[in-house]
């Protein structure tokens, strides 16, 4: 997608392909890096949540790592379970709610208050209408905003605020934690468009198909 090219996700496999092949050898389970991430997500709650957003921003990243490598793992060790990817569905839910329940508390009686909450419920209605559209048998993967992208620009930008901040008080002063509330904004924004974008094919789908059967 426009928000994270190939080339960045295709540079992620390159530098994480040593980590998974060593869970390989050891036979790290999938179930391991779950709970790993929740673990983080809990430390990255409780970062955001006192400000720290360089160590929240590198738990998000990690937190996420977690996630898609014990997809992968999950395949190569012939793990793959219907309970399994219900398991990691769940995983997802917890851990991204943890991430925005330390931003709400962060930005509490802020007007970023609701934006962050904006992008929580996005966030959680793509998700949704991902897998409600697939129990009713339609495909809508769609969107530019997706999950991954969201872990790259919350962690991303959290990480690089604060150096953000540094160099651009040269020429606008600006707080420690503006490119990460610029971040979370553009998030809100687009995830919210994603949404919108999943609903509307749902729906059209779903008109079709209903129009279909009453011939």
């Amino acid at each position: 997608s426009i928000m994270l090219n190939r080339a960045s996700k295709e540079w992620w496999l390159w530098i994480t392909a040593p980590v998974e092949r060593y869970f390989l050898r050891r036979q790290i389970r999938p179930a391991t890096l779950g709970r790993a991430s929740i673990v983080f997500s809990l430390l990255v709650c409780m970062g955001y949540s006192f400000g720290w957003f360089v160590p929240a921003g590198y738990g998000v990243l990690l937190a996420g790592s977690c996630d898609m490598l014990d997809g992968r793992l999950a395949r190569k060790q012939n793990l793959t379970s219907l309970s399994g990817a219900f398991l990691d569905s769940n995983l997802d839910r917890w851990t991204e709610s943890l991430w925005y329940l330390g931003l709400l508390n962060y930005y509490a009686n802020t007007p970023l208050f609701y934006i962050v909450f904006i992008a929580f419920v996005s966030s959680f209605m793509v998700s949704y209408a991902k897998g409600r559209a697939e129990g009713l048998g339609i495909h809508a993967k769609v969107g530019i905003m997706q999950r991954t992208e969201r872990i790259v620009w919350l962690g991303a930008a959290s990480v690089l605020s604060p150096l953000f901040s540094r160099l651009t008080n040269y020429l606008v002063p600006v707080s420690a934690t503006f490119l990460a509330s610029l971040a979370i904004t553009i998030i809100a924004v687009i995830t919210s468009y994603t949404y919108y974008e999943r609903y509307k094919i749902i729906t059209r789908d779903l008109n079709r198909r209903q129009n279909e059967t009453q011939r």
